[in-house]
């Protein structure tokens, strides 16, 4: 299995790629490009939380606890004072901080039913609900957003995998196979997980624009993959007509 620092980097590198392409094409804001970056390298990090003391269980619980807890928050702070909201707002973060965490780490083993493909696609989605109804962005914000989450965790799948093979001396670890399934070894919660991606799928937003959008192939003709002419010839020509601009004022 590859460790923390790897599947970081690799999630950054991959996470940054697939922003990269989503400016380059014009099919996202600016304003979003951080936030598919951000959620990509979390979908990267996700598939560890299965590991009772690993640093992405502490970081996502850490991070999910304050802010889920401000949404239940605002949802009843109708007619409420603020020590009676202040009071709920420790209630949801202490719940999800420790008993959400707890309950998790009991029902789940290392490269069980989080280390698949199914995790994979359920943890899109629920970020593509989260990022919807949550925090109220746009359908196709938040199908894109579930999609980068969906693309991270299958590169730290795929970079398990690989790990699980020995090249140089031409052997294949046990835990190869463990990683990138479409179901773990447990029937029952094999069935559990594909029927919870049918129930999110449910829950889903309208996906039409975001498949119209990123589907279009004329978004992606003028994509250029190396220079026409000389490298960097643009900042080449800002960088000249600065200098020129410099010496007119003096």
């Amino acid at each position: 299995m590859s460790d923390f620092k790897t599947h970081l980097s690799a999630a950054c590198a991959g996470s940054g790629l697939a922003a990269t392409t989503v400016l380059l094409t014009g099919t996202g804001r600016p304003s979003e490009l951080f936030l598919y970056f951000v959620i990509g390298i979390v979908g990267g990090i996700l598939p560890d939380i299965d590991a009772d003391q690993s640093v992405p269980i502490r970081l996502i619980f850490d991070f999910l606890a304050p802010v889920i807890a401000f949404p239940v928050v605002f949802s009843r702070s109708a007619g409420c004072s603020v020590a009676e909201l202040f009071i709920l707002w420790i209630a949801a973060f202490l719940t999800i901080r420790y008993f959400v965490r707890a309950v998790f780490t009991y029902f789940t083993v290392h490269r069980g039913s989080i280390h698949s493909i199914p995790a994979a696609i359920l943890f899109g989605l629920a970020t593509t609900i989260l990022l919807n109804r949550v925090f109220i962005f746009s359908d196709a914000t938040a199908w894109a957003g579930g999609c980068f989450v969906f693309f991270g965790f299958i590169i730290h799948l795929i970079l398990d995998e690989l790990n699980s093979l020995k090249v140089s001396k031409m052997r294949v670890k046990k835990s190869f196979g463990t990683a990138l399934k479409l179901g773990t070894g447990n029937l029952r919660i094999t069935i559990l997980l594909y029927i919870a991606i049918v129930a999110m799928l449910s829950l889903t937003p309208d996906s039409r624009t975001f498949i119209a959008t990123f589907s279009n192939k004329n978004y992606y003709l003028h994509i250029r993959f190396f220079p026409e002419g000389q490298w960097f010839e643009s900042l080449s020509e800002k960088i000249g007509l600065s200098e020129r601009e410099v010496r007119i004022e003096k």
